[in-house]
């Protein structure tokens, strides 16, 4: 008898954890695109101020279909080189960026891009060392190609969104100028009245 209980127990919580499983996965998601550039100062605030702890702390990653464009005010220069606003670590540093976006599941690429930003010079080592996260594909990416190679998708899907400046955040695939000082500022607001408008849920701590 104990051991048929112990059975239906177990059942039961397999059951329950699977259900929890589905719900996760089929969570409705809101679509969010960063545009932005490694070494911009109001990138690196909003990404580590308003971005990260939405995403993470508030726990809206489950809610949000994320893209991060690591490419910013960058152009395409004459030779085929990528010209950076912040100079040539800038571009170095995007081109990380993309590798790690191109390599990693989405929440380990945020993870550590966050990490990243809070500092001007690469520190991917330490990031890596801190989430415990093998970067040696990363690290291939980056040694066997250009940065211009790295960043080209990303320039090609920046210069599909005219804005003004970056951060740039498009909401739903849509970029408003007139929202982005308030997206800049309270992103965790905005985002949870636009997605209660978008859904009609309210989703919890909002």
């Amino acid at each position: 008898m104990k051991s048929f209980f112990l059975y239906f127990l177990l059942l039961t919580f397999g059951f329950l954890c699977g259900i929890a499983k589905q719900n996760h996965r089929d969570n409705p998601k809101l679509p969010i695109t960063l545009y932005y550039e490694a070494l911009c100062p109001y990138c690196r605030r909003f990404v580590i101020q308003q971005l990260h702890p939405s995403m993470l702390r508030m726990d809206r990653l489950r809610y949000t279909d994320l893209m991060l464009v690591p490419y910013g005010n960058a152009k395409l220069i004459d030779d085929g080189d990528v010209s950076c606003q912040h100079g040539v670590n800038e571009c170095e540093l995007n081109a990380w960026h993309a590798c790690i976006l191109e390599h990693k599941s989405f929440e380990v690429a945020f993870k550590l891009i966050a990490c990243m930003m809070r500092g001007l010079k690469n520190r991917l080592d330490s990031c890596a060392t801190r989430f415990n996260i093998n970067v040696s594909d990363v690290k291939r990416c980056k040694q066997s190609r250009s940065i211009a190679d790295i960043l080209k998708k990303y320039g090609d899907e920046t210069a599909e969104v005219a804005f003004h400046g970056v951060p740039a955040i498009a909401v739903d695939h849509v970029y408003v100028e007139d929202d982005q000082s308030n997206l800049s500022d309270n992103f965790d607001a905005v985002f949870c009245g636009k997605y209660e408008a978008k859904f009609n849920i309210r989703l919890p701590n909002c």
